[in-house]
């Protein structure tokens, strides 16, 4: 009669366990969202006003997340940093000017347009056009007929018209 027993507190036991790892999952949960910051961090800037600056802006921990998209710590903290600027009254690129400043020309998406980085942006042009120039006068080849010169009907000089029936007689008395 025991055993019944124990069967039965042992699933009572494991439907309390069960209870109380639901109970810390949903707290979990919760917690986790209460974190998120709110629409609006600052006075009169909203979540969208935000968001139009950080689409234009990258992480510059993540490699190719625009920061609007990242969900780091850090990128929700740069997110509070430009609504206080734009509550300020800043301008976008005056915004922009002081990520580059804090994290390097990688926040921009792209390399500068100067020095050494100009040739990431002038290089794939400069191959495209001598790869444009290299199929066309490749093709233009292929294309074109070769020029042949006109079959002008030759006339045998007359010693030359003798000599090829003398051969010709020949064969043929050889073979027949």
């Amino acid at each position: 009669m025991k055993q019944p027993n124990v069967v039965r507190l042992s699933r009572l036991l494991w439907a309390l366990l069960a209870g109380v790892l639901l109970a810390l999952a949903v707290g979990g949960v919760v917690a986790a969202q209460s974190d998120t910051p709110s629409a609006t961090v600052a006075p009169g800037v909203t979540a969208n006003d935000v968001n139009e600056v950080a689409q234009r802006l990258y992480c510059p921990l993540c490699s190719g997340i625009r920061l609007d998209a990242c969900e780091l710590k850090a990128c929700i903290q740069m997110k509070e940093v430009i609504a206080l600027k734009l509550s300020e009254g800043e301008s976008f690129e005056q915004i922009r000017d002081y990520f580059v400043e804090q994290y390097g020309p990688q926040v921009l998406g792209e390399p500068p347009r100067q020095g050494f980085n100009l040739l990431a942006w002038t290089l794939p042009v400069i191959v495209l056009v001598l790869a444009g120039v290299f199929f066309w006068r490749k093709t233009r080849g292929l294309v074109q007929r070769p020029a042949v010169p006109p079959v002008v009907a030759a006339t045998p000089a007359d010693g030359d018209e003798d000599d090829y029936e003398r051969k010709l007689e020949e064969e043929l008395t050889k073979y027949g």
